[in-house]
């Protein structure tokens, strides 16, 4: 194992100790000193990943186990509830610890029933996707789905630790690599364009990967609560996640991110923010993710979904926009401006006709 790098934010989320190295997983000394004092252990963790990391560590720790079916729709009502019966069972008190193996529905997931189980129990999160690693697991954000739409029930539930083993990803599948890299190109556009030019070679590269949490560490800690300046981090997820609810979640979330980002660069354009000589620079940042909308797209269930938005105020779709590569518009610190569905419709009308046919999804 290599020394691991070790992340400590200055504000909230003051508690998270973010560590990045090879095979953490498998150093149980830093994991028995954050589990010394709690009497119990209980591993979150879904289907897939059960055999090849968390019952390892299930038993080295005497942890007891929870396992969860694989993919997005595993987020809901329906699988919190039964993370919270099996806790229930296992007579967890408020000294138990959680931990979360696995990618961003289990953090998200297992996060949720950890902040609302006994009002807040102590989490750990070991994220083995490259989104988990340099998104979901970072900030404390927790969230179920809805049929209504994505991560519409939540909470900020801060882990105490964080551990980012970049051996776990090194056989992640290209669908996988997509769904973080959206991510990490997503806070290049809003925030440090040199994840942009790093993002161009190895996604898994551990020092993009410090380098990306790094960037969004430092946006949550101006706005642990979301206020303000966070909410740019929803760039591109209003179509994104609007065209992943019009998919039944068929689309990957890296796909439809970006393509969300992609989009919403064309608002920007079309709005007046974003000059035409940036969104010539965006559009091939996003070549090798053959982007085309969801087979079954249909603009008035897009519409709709992004109508229940969580930015949303009286009843309005809200944006965040760009206003230069690596800047969004602060909008007196709101970070995101209404957008009328009048002024929406040409952008919508543009994604169309780019993107219907253009490849296979």
């Amino acid at each position: 194992m290599i020394n691991p790098i070790l992340i400590e934010p200055k504000t909230s989320p003051a508690s998270t100790q973010v560590y990045i190295g090879k095979g953490l997983i498998n150093e149980e000394q830093i994991l028995r000193q954050l589990t010394q004092d709690k009497k119990k252990i209980v591993i979150v963790t879904d289907s897939a990943i059960k055999k090849l990391y968390a019952a390892p560590l299930a038993k080295k720790l005497q942890a007891d186990l929870i396992v969860i079916p694989s993919g997005e729709k595993a987020k809901s009502e329906k699988m919190a509830a039964y993370i919270i019966n099996e806790l229930i069972a296992l007579q967890a008190g408020r000294d138990t610890l959680l931990i979360a193996i696995g990618g961003g529905v289990t953090s998200d997931l297992a996060g949720f029933a950890a902040s609302i189980y006994l009002r807040g129990i102590p989490l750990v999160l070991i994220p083995t996707t490259l989104l988990s690693a340099v998104d979901a697991s970072i900030g404390g954000k927790t969230a179920i789905n809805m049929p209504q739409g994505k991560n519409l029930i939540g909470t900020i539930h801060h882990p105490d630790a964080i551990f980012i083993d970049v051996d776990t990803l090194a056989t992640l599948p290209e669908k996988e690599i997509f769904n973080g890299l959206a991510e990490i190109l997503k806070t290049g556009l809003i925030y440090d364009t040199s994840l942009l030019d790093l993002a161009q070679n190895d996604p898994k590269d551990p020092d993009l990967i410090l380098k990306a949490v790094q960037a969004k560490i430092s946006i949550i800690e101006k706005d642990p609560t979301e206020q303000g300046i966070r909410k740019m981090l929803n760039f591109g997820h209003t179509m994104g996640h609007a065209l992943e609810s019009v998919s039944n979640y068929e689309m990957s979330h890296g796909k439809a991110v970006a393509l969300g980002c992609i989009a919403e660069s064309y608002l920007s354009l079309r709005l007046g923010y974003l000059s035409q000589e940036d969104f010539n620079r965006i559009v091939p940042i996003y070549s090798r993710f053959s982007l085309a909308l969801p087979s079954h797209y249909n603009r008035d269930k897009m519409l709709q979904a992004m109508a229940a938005d969580k930015k949303r105020k009286q009843g309005e779709i809200r944006f965040v926009l760009l206003e230069a590569l690596g800047k969004a518009a602060s909008f007196d610190g709101s970070y995101c401006r209404p957008v009328s569905r009048e002024e929406l419709a040409s952008t919508l009308d543009w994604m169309e006709e780019e993107y219907s046919c253009k490849s296979l999804h």
